[in-house]
């Protein structure tokens, strides 16, 4: 039995990775249903699909 007060298994626990950090963003609840959804599509979690359009959009900005 595992009580509270235990530690979760480590191999399954998620770790954030050393070089990421924390940004608390503010969306329309119908753009993180969506981007929730194309993460499933993709296998990707919500973050990693945000991350990856702010990735996109900042490299078009660029080329302009």
């Amino acid at each position: 039995m595992m009580y509270d007060h235990e530690k979760s298994d480590p191999a399954i626990v998620a770790v954030k990775p050393t070089n990421k950090r924390y940004f608390l963003a503010t969306m329309d609840e119908n753009l993180i249903k969506e981007m929730k959804q194309a993460g499933i599509a993709i296998d990707k979690s919500a973050s990693e699909c945000l991350e990856i359009a702010a990735k996109e959009r900042l490299a078009r900005r660029e080329m302009k």
